[in-house]
């Protein structure tokens, strides 16, 4: 095999060898340490160590001294160690459907397209009722197009001597339509019951118009005004009564950060009966799908039957399930 190369190149190489006593002792000739030198320096030494390979091959007597000035030509590189890569302890929660892979999977396979929650709580009440009791709740949401649906549900029950002195549930249903970015119009229907509240049933209607203050991802804060229906019934012997009146409503949700938001609504019903309704939810993530929550509900019945009381107050703090 003849290997040509250009005459720069030789006496590059020859003009190196006097500055290397011990390389020209070895038995290796100037045309292939020349040669060497080149490879070395040509790509990063990509093709060096097929080089040398072909001169041990080409001349398998000077085997040592070639492995020995490519050492010195191009010695090898140092290891650099691999990072430490730190493997953090699996949670509780890893491998069951609390987990966030869990709870996707089951979120797939039960009411596919919507994002749910389930909630179980203790709850403290003061106003109509004083006590201690058990509570529980859902919120099913989903946006199809223009579209962004919400259905949510509670019940909240409780019994002293094997006799029920809490029974409060309700469900509701809230559709809003985008008109675009910044404004939309929405509708809801909800239904309450309250055994030992304010009221003993309601049946709440209303349509209006919503402007989004601010969308993005800290803040989001949306107002909403337009006409409402209340159906209620005061005490469970009485028939319903009908009052139309104007409701406005305010939702505003903090992202705190990436694990903890806080959230607050407010409606207020202003008509032949006046009707205010506030609830804070505070939400910290604890382990994969589950989160802790601290709620502050406060409900204001102006026109609450005589003997009732117009205020009620519930603090919960639950276990919110999110799949």
């Amino acid at each position: 095999m003849t290997i040509r190369f250009s005459k720069t190149a030789l006496t590059i190489g020859l003009f190196c060898l006097p500055l290397l006593p011990t390389i020209a002792q070895a038995e290796v000739t100037p045309e292939q340490f020349n040669l060497l030198v080149v490879a070395a320096e040509k790509d990063g030494g990509r093709d060096f160590a097929i080089l040398v390979d072909l001169l041990i091959a080409a001349h398998p007597e000077d085997e040592a001294e070639i492995r020995k000035i490519a050492t010195q030509v191009m010695p090898e590189p140092v290891p650099v160690p691999e990072p430490v890569v730190e493997v953090s302890s699996p949670s509780p929660a890893e491998g069951t459907i609390f987990s966030d892979n869990g709870a996707k999977q089951f979120g797939q396979n039960f009411l596919p397209g919507w994002d749910k929650e389930v909630e179980v709580n203790g709850l403290f009440t003061t106003g109509n009722t004083r006590q201690n009791s058990i509570g529980a709740a859902a919120k099913f949401q989903r946006e199809a197009g223009p579209y962004k649906q919400t259905v949510s549900t509670y019940f909240d029950y409780n019994t002293s001597n094997s006799i029920a002195n809490k029974r409060r549930y309700g469900v509701a249903f809230k559709n809003d339509y985008s008109i675009n970015d910044v404004s939309y119009i929405t509708g809801f229907a909800g239904f309450e019951g309250d055994s030992f509240g304010a009221f003993n049933k309601r049946l709440t209607l209303n349509a209006g118009y919503g402007v989004k203050v601010f969308d993005n991802d800290t803040y989001k804060w949306s107002v909403e005004g337009g006409p409402a229906i209340l159906m209620t019934k005061p005490v469970d012997t009485a028939d319903y009564e009908t009052d139309i009146t104007a409701y406005a409503s305010s939702l505003f949700i903090w992202n705190i950060n990436d694990r903890s938001d806080l959230e607050n609504e407010t409606k207020v019903f202003i008509g032949s009966k006046v009707v205010v309704e506030n609830k804070t939810d505070y939400t910290i993530k604890v382990s994969g799908a589950l989160s802790g929550k601290l709620s502050l509900d406060i409900l204001y019945n102006r026109d609450a039957p005589l003997g009732r009381k117009t205020t009620d107050t519930i603090t919960r703090i639950g276990v919110l399930y999110d799949f």
